[in-house]
């Protein structure tokens, strides 16, 4: 799909020849450091040319995405996946970016890579390996599976395409809190970036955003990811048009799953939220968890995630429809080893999104417990359906005496799963 008034492109072998062309320009510029694909350089017919070449890789159908700006008929607080991939194709950072809502303020919610999470296609893995996942909207699908949110889009740079969008706001300056230390020709240790406020180009701002020092945790190398952001963020242009050429001009370095006029709508609220300091940003709940492995690794912690979610994020909420797939939390009650893998791949099967819940607080000892939020038709059927795909009787189903919102419909595995066959 050609942007309106843009220069229809002849074949993508022509598109790939530009950008490479581009990128090959913009290196020289910046004495062989990086490799970006500047618009400025190569003129408004190569702009119109890669408009296609930075989304074509999401949703073939990018039209149907909500709008990045709320309307009547668009949601009133859009989200946004901003990931930050290395060259190996595993995800360094990741924020969800939100606009609007009932508070009309911003949020940017940091995720850690390390935070495991429940793929269909994949079972358990860390968010940094998601994104290797052949799917280009795994990373942003995993993510709405676990914390229940819509994600409306998704904006996707390795760290030579963050490069060039630093570059193109014409730098940052930023607190450098730890000297950002990298290898040298010989193989000793060299400081890049000393500590200290530094104006940085986009080579540095880049290595800076992705630091990690021996012994830190992943949240300080996203508290430098956020920094960078924030300040990028506040050097864009206020006009989303002149947004827009900026982002095309990153090439196939990077890639959205919505057209690059609704990234640049989003992000010109987004920056505006920064100028006026109408900007939260609420932290993640995390629980760490053993993986047998000698790095760090976590979960959600759903409780707190969901109050957070309430607070901050309440008009993002995802809602079970037909456009999306009923969300199951699902414990295991019996605190048997693999339970909870049976019960996931027999609800993916049926058509649900499983949400990992982990062990019970205690032995259920007793049937399956299948809550369903309430008794309307709808409920019931859910309960039903649920029921069927895990073989345990329908019986097993009943409704919430309080209100719950961790999931559409929370499943306690109890003593009749799984079924005993005959």
């Amino acid at each position: 799909m050609t942007e309106p008034g843009a220069p229809a492109p002849a074949t993508r072998a022509e598109r790939r020849r530009a950008a490479e062309a581009a990128a090959r320009a913009a290196a020289a510029r910046r004495r062989n450091r990086i490799v970006i694909a500047a618009g400025a350089a190569v003129g408004m017919v190569l702009l119109g040319a890669l408009v296609l070449w930075l989304l074509q890789r999401g949703n073939d159908d990018a039209g149907a995405a909500p709008p990045a700006n709320p309307t009547s008929s668009g949601p009133t607080q859009p989200t946004l996946l901003v990931q930050l991939r290395g060259q190996d194709g595993l995800a360094l950072a990741n924020a969800v970016l939100a606009v609007g809502g009932p508070q009309d303020r911003s949020a940017m919610v940091l995720v850690p890579s390390n935070l495991y999470l429940d793929v269909p296609t994949g079972g358990n893995l860390p968010l940094g390996e998601v994104a290797r996942l052949p799917d280009p909207n795994a990373s942003a699908d995993a993510l709405s599976d676990l914390l229940g949110l819509r994600m409306d889009g998704s904006l996707v740079m390795n760290t030579v395409a963050f490069a060039g969008l630093v570059d193109a706001v014409g730098g940052i300056t930023a607190e450098v809190d730890t000297n950002v230390v990298e290898n040298g020709t010989d193989g000793t240790a060299v400081i890049a970036i000393p500590a200290g406020s530094h104006t940085l180009d986009g080579l540095q701002a880049s290595q800076y955003a992705t630091f990690l020092a021996p012994g830190e945790t992943e949240q300080a190398r996203l508290a430098r990811f956020q920094q960078v952001f924030r300040l990028v963020a506040a050097k864009l242009p206020a006009d989303p048009a002149q947004i827009d050429p900026i982002l095309t001009s990153l090439g196939s370095l990077a890639r959205s799953t919505v057209p690059t006029s609704e990234v640049a709508a989003f992000l010109a609220r987004f920056r505006a939220d920064v100028l006026t300091d109408d900007v939260d940003y609420p932290a993640l709940p995390l629980k760490k968890i053993e993986t047998g492995g000698s790095e760090d690794a976590y979960r959600v912690d759903l409780d707190a995630a969901n109050t957070m979610i309430t607070k901050y994020l309440p008009e993002a909420v995802r809602v079970a429809g037909p456009n999306s797939k009923v969300r199951v939390l699902v414990q295991n009650g019996r605190l048997l080893p693999g339970l909870g893998t049976t019960a996931r791949d027999l609800l993916v099967r049926a058509g649900f999104t499983y949400v990992y819940g982990g062990n019970a607080p205690a032995p259920l000892g007793g049937p399956t417990q299948i809550v369903v939020p309430d008794t309307t038709e709808q409920s019931v059927t859910w309960g039903q359906d649920i029921a069927e795909a895990l073989g345990v009787p329908v019986s097993d189903v009943r409704v919430a005496t309080e209100g719950q919102s961790l999931a559409d419909v929370i499943v306690v595995l109890g003593t009749d799963f799984p079924p005993k066959s005959d």
